[in-house]
């Protein structure tokens, strides 16, 4: 069989649960490898697997952990907690 077809930017963000628009940022950005046809996008399913890879061994890394994380007694978990919520200015 042949290779299996090319992510779009939005089919892309469909699979992450994140914006097109941050696919193609990435992309743009050299994060993401890609090819263009003509002003499009497209995304192999090589690369993407591959910045899946990446991204999931990082993800265990101390160096990637939040700022507002803490460690429980036994080291082995993260406990994450919310910023403080701001409060808006009203318009005069």
């Amino acid at each position: 069989m042949g290779q299996p077809r090319p992510f779009t930017p939005d089919s892309l963000a469909e699979r992450w649960g994140c914006s097109a628009m941050h696919v193609r940022t990435m992309c743009q950005a050299g994060t993401l490898p890609h090819f263009r046809l003509g002003k499009l996008y497209r995304i192999t399913a090589q690369a993407v697997e591959k910045y899946e890879c990446q991204t999931s061994q990082s993800v265990g890394s101390e160096a990637d952990t939040a700022s507002h994380g803490e460690k429980t007694e036994s080291g082995n978990a993260i406990s994450l907690r919310h910023a403080p919520e701001r409060k808006q200015k009203h318009k005069r």
